[in-house]
This record gives structure tokens, sequence and C-alpha cells, in this order.
């Protein structure tokens, strides 16, 4: 198994256990596996679509606040997937700018 599939699996372990339970620093974790996932698993292909679906999770991530009993899950485990999401494309970005400096 890949060393991105491993991180994206714990990232999926974290965002969903964090809207059930109170993990300690669990934000903090989410930053550094999306950073980590964004550095390591966009292919320079990916990386504009990464970007969108950043932008779009970020503004969509709270829709399903409104169902009764399970929208509040829903709409921590969405917080936390755009947590992971929203760092990975810090990291893309920071990718983008470092290339054309190097150029």
């Amino acid at each position: 198994m890949s060393p991105v599939k491993i991180l994206r699996y714990i990232a999926l372990l974290v965002a969903v256990l964090g809207a059930f339970v109170t993990i300690p620093y669990a934000l903090l974790i989410l930053v550094v596996l999306g950073a980590a996932l964004g550095f390591m698993g966009v292919d320079k292909a990916d990386r504009v679509m990464y970007l969108v679906a950043a932008v779009a999770l970020a503004q969509v991530a709270g829709v399903f606040g409104v169902i009764p009993s399970v929208g509040n899950y829903i709409t921590a485990i969405m917080t936390n997937f755009s947590t992971v999401f929203n760092a990975g494309a810090a990291a893309v970005i920071l990718m983008i700018i470092k290339e054309r400096v190097m150029d």
C-alpha cells in the first residue's frame, strides 16, 4: 500500500470519527494530513480539479445541516473533509509557486 493511500485512509478516519467524538488536535491532524496529501498525492494534471473541488466543498459543507438527527454529523464530516482539501489546496498552490519561481 502506498504512503498516499495510507494518508488518505487516516484522513478519512479522523474526519469521520471527529464528527462523533472529540479528538485532541483533530484540526491540526487534518491540516497536516491535507498538506501532505496536497504535496504527495495531487498530480500536475489534477491540480485545477483539486483546487476547484476544495473551493466547492468549502461552500457546500453545511448544506446538510437542516436534515433532522443526522444533519449535524454530515455537516461535521464534510467540514472536516473541507479542512483536508483546503490544506491540500494550499500545498498545491505552494508547489505551483515553487515551480514558477524555479523556472
